[in-house]
């Protein structure tokens, strides 16, 4: 992950290819992942995150989770159910050095910026 900004619910993450996976184009690529309506985020280190990250997970960079422990932690231990209209959804962008966990509304949209 080369950048993370957020603002005002919109979270744009920039991911940029590795030296190992560009040798095979002419030049790294470039990709911007975007999620306009973020509820919530955390940002965890490879090595801090827990060994069933991939359970109940799409395969991919980006995925989505069909069944979450984090979206059932909020359901049962905070205000955001109470507080947030419409039903959330539960994202993570791995890279090669963090794993993003993002709640939002919306599917994020995947741009390439190369």
């Amino acid at each position: 992950m080369e950048n993370l900004q957020y603002q005002d619910r919109l979270l744009t993450l920039t991911l940029g290819e590795s030296s190992g996976v560009s040798e095979m184009h002419m030049e790294p690529r470039k990709f911007l992942v975007v999620f306009s309506d973020t509820i919530q985020y955390q940002v965890y280190d490879e090595c801090d995150h827990s060994k069933d990250f991939h359970a109940n997970r799409e395969s991919g960079v980006v995925g989505e989770y069909q069944s979450s422990s984090l979206i059932e932690y909020l359901k049962s231990e905070t205000i955001i159910y109470d507080t947030t209209p419409g039903e959330l959804r539960h994202f993570s962008v791995m890279t090669g050095n963090e794993f993003i966990h993002v709640i939002t509304r919306q599917e994020p949209v995947v741009l390439n910026v190369t």
